[in-house]
């Protein structure tokens, strides 16, 4: 019995030390890191999918990624918008609201110039009080319309903001 409690005791220890601690994620996803991102872009992208299929229409979705190149960027906004088949002002607030997961990104997205083009621009830095409001009548406002300049960057700090609880470091 003594035994079994040791080893409980150590294996308990040794996972403890391997988590990420969620308040205090160490060197990821602060302005000390500059905004280096805590979780890998593949999960990343899997947790940003499965909220977009419960909010987001599949002609909509390919916006549900975090890519933070800056032309790919333009690319992927390109492809979605182009054909006229992803209607932004009733989904782009569901995709900004699946990409925050809760965290206010607004402190990064000030600190990456995003709202250099427009105050207005950090409604899309934050999780969305309303994700099903829309941002437009028939088309996405105009002072919005100017912040896609920057999506690679408010992807960046969504992606930085994630946050995981107990997730086992990768042992190397």
């Amino acid at each position: 019995m003594l035994l079994y409690v040791l080893l409980s005791a150590l294996v308990f220890k040794s996972f403890a030390q391997n988590e990420i601690d969620f308040d205090n994620p160490g060197n990821c996803g602060t302005a000390d890191s500059n905004w280096k991102p805590c979780i890998e872009r593949k999960i990343a992208d899997q947790v940003f999918g499965s909220c977009c299929e419960r909010f987001v229409p599949p002609e909509c979705r390919g916006l549900c990624i975090y890519e933070t190149n800056a032309i790919e960027a333009r690319v992927v906004l390109m492809h979605t918008i182009q054909p006229s088949r992803c209607r932004l002002y009733k989904y782009l607030p569901s995709i900004v609201h699946c990409a925050a997961q809760t965290h206010d990104n607004a402190e990064c997205c000030r600190a990456n110039g995003v709202a250099q083009i427009g105050e207005q621009c950090l409604q899309m830095c934050q999780p969305q009080d309303n994700p099903r409001r829309f941002w437009g009548a028939k088309s996405l406002r105009k002072d919005l319309v100017v912040c896609l300049a920057k999506w690679d960057q408010i992807m960046q700090c969504h992606q930085s903001g994630l946050r995981a609880r107990k997730v086992p470091r990768p042992t190397a």
